[in-house]
């Protein structure tokens, strides 16, 4: 049993993980978002298509996060390198998608703002569009798309940003760089054939789970190391990109996925890339209530603080050591 004193310094891990206010990661509740490097945000979000329900995603993944401690597997301790809170969730009209599109850009650009960064549960895919949206303000940035999906599809559905093609409207509206993004994880079932021509014709790069069977995890990060480059990068994780026994609580599951360990092994692959924010989408708690999903998306998102966190941190060090000078 810890000692008084190591449980003062403790803090909010000396309770009960089953007690208190639920927020991402056991992390302070500041719903006004000011003084944070890294803010925690839910965007409860859900295009109705498909199965649906990803909307309740931010609710259970927050549960969930509640097992995480604070320091990563790797050693990293993003609570103490970085102010991070847990600023609530964007309100968002369920009957309205362009509106909910509209209220999570102004939601993110407005912690964006104060000086946050922000990482992200949803919600589905399309959510990450107003994330960018929100976020980038000087130029396209990288990025690191998980999915088992391509995401870069033609709107059917009369001008709407979706799951399905969400990044492919954040690199048509400059927010995303395509010589400096790459897709991981593609499996699964395909409409048509020429699926993926959207990102070869565009110069984007893309991993199947064969590539990365092949590359295994050193390979695939050199990979999307040597495409990022490095400029300013966003992260996002749609949660089918795993296997089904990962992530039966999506919207969209495909057999034959990424592990768990193929994923946490990627994501603190990118540690040390200018990392300026990311997401983690699809959780839909209806399709698992047991939590299973959710909690694996409290790691993936966990695993993407750190990294925000140490980009932060790092660059933070190096402003530092430009004023010494």
């Amino acid at each position: 049993m810890p000692d008084s004193e190591q449980i003062s310094k403790m803090g909010v891990d000396a309770g009960a993980r089953f007690s208190g206010l639920a927020t991402f990661m056991r992390a302070p509740y500041k719903p006004d978002g000011l003084d944070l490097d890294i803010a925690l945000a839910g965007l409860p979000y859900d295009f109705q298509s498909g199965r649906g329900s990803a909307k309740q995603g931010p609710r259970q993944i927050r549960d969930m996060s509640g097992l995480i401690r604070r320091l990563s597997y790797g050693g990293v301790e993003p609570f103490e390198l970085c102010r991070i809170a847990d600023v609530g969730d964007a309100v968002l009209n369920p009957m309205d998608p362009r509106q909910s599109i509209e209220r999570a850009t102004e939601f993110v650009a407005s912690l964006a703002d104060r000086g946050a960064t922000v990482v992200a549960a949803g919600g589905d895919h399309g959510a990450t569009y107003p994330m960018l949206k929100g976020l980038v303000r000087s130029g396209p940035v990288g990025l690191v798309h998980f999915d088992a999906h391509p995401d870069t599809y033609d709107d059917p559905y009369g001008g709407y940003i979706h799951h399905g093609n969400a990044v492919r409207a954040a690199i048509e509206d400059n927010l995303v760089d395509p010589a400096h993004t790459i897709t991981v994880g593609i499996h699964g079932t395909r409409f048509v054939k020429s699926d993926r021509n959207w990102h070869s014709d565009h110069g984007m790069g893309l991993l199947t789970v064969d590539d990365v069977a092949d590359l295994g995890i050193a390979g695939t990060v050199a990979e999307i190391r040597r495409v990022l480059g490095d400029i300013p990068t966003y992260i996002t994780f749609d949660v089918d990109a795993l296997d089904t026994p990962f992530a039966i609580g999506t919207g969209a599951p495909e057999p034959g996925g990424l592990t768990m360990r193929e994923s946490l092994g990627i994501l603190r692959g990118l540690h040390g890339l200018d990392i300026i924010g990311g997401d983690v989408m699809e959780v839909a708690p209806p399709f698992d209530p047991s939590g299973h999903t959710a909690l694996n998306a409290a790691n993936l998102m966990f695993e993407i603080v750190c990294a925000t966190a140490l980009s932060i941190s790092n660059k933070r060090a190096a402003s530092a050591d430009r004023g010494a000078l």
